[in-house]
């Protein structure tokens, strides 16, 4: 039922409503609020504002493997560190702005430029980049409600969509969605949960049965992501 909202809801790449200053937010007052009642929700604007969010999760692959994530995004430069390790293999994935690479069973693979590019615009796009954002009262963030207010949509300064959050009756969070690839890529949520610096979802799950993900703990500081080493561990 939501996905059917979603898809009705588009297209909504234009603007329909006078934006107005708001918290350095652009959109209307109850927008505005919104958005800055899940911020809070989320562990607040003082933790948000900080460069480095690394967060561990569990990954339950299509596959039936079960994948321990450790995941850095510097929310500032706009990089990505992932550790992705299953019981047959071990993968490491670097995304900067600079370039970005893959390392399994020992080889490392230089990312492509049209799949860099993708991968950075999502980064742009997921929300923690978005609470990032609004943590930093970033005037080129417009908000604005739909679908009887339990849908925030966010757009950026040239109006094109970010993302969209799903929200309860009470403003609280049950999913998340945005377009990529040319497809929409939608998340629901199970309840927000104390994991350390941040309060996330206790689980998450995407729309298309493709993954289904815990989070284990979340950490937000303001130390910059580094480059891991690209030479693989022993045994791998």
């Amino acid at each position: 039922m939501r996905q059917a909202l979603i898809l009705f809801a588009l297209p909504l790449l234009v603007a329909q409503a006078p934006a107005v200053e708001a918290a350095g937010i652009r959109g209307d007052a109850a927008a505005v609020a919104a958005a800055e009642r899940l911020l809070e929700s989320v562990g607040g604007r003082q933790a948000w504002r900080a460069r480095n969010f690394t967060v561990e999760e569990r990954g339950f692959m299509r596959s039936g493997e079960v994948a321990q994530l450790r995941i850095s995004r510097d929310l500032q430069r706009g990089a990505r560190r992932i550790e992705n390790v299953t019981p047959t293999s071990t993968t490491v994935e670097w995304v900067a702005p600079e370039g970005g690479w893959t390392m399994s069973k020992g080889a490392v693979t230089p990312m492509p430029a049209t799949e860099l590019a993708a991968e950075l615009q999502g980064l742009k796009q997921e929300p923690y980049s978005i609470y990032h954002r609004l943590a930093r009262n970033d005037e080129a963030l417009r908000v604005e409600l739909r679908e009887q207010n339990s849908m925030l949509m966010v757009f950026d300064r040239d109006e094109r969509v970010l993302c969209w959050f799903q929200l309860d009756p009470r403003g609280g969070l049950v999913g998340w969605g945005n377009f990529y690839d040319g497809r929409i890529n939608q998340h629901y949520y199970g309840p927000l949960g104390d994991m350390g610096d941040a309060n996330l979802p206790k689980w998450g799950a995407a729309s298309n049965g493709s993954f289904r993900f815990e989070y284990v703990s979340a950490r937000l500081t303001d130390e910059p992501v580094a480059e891991p080493s690209r030479t693989p561990p022993a045994g791998n």
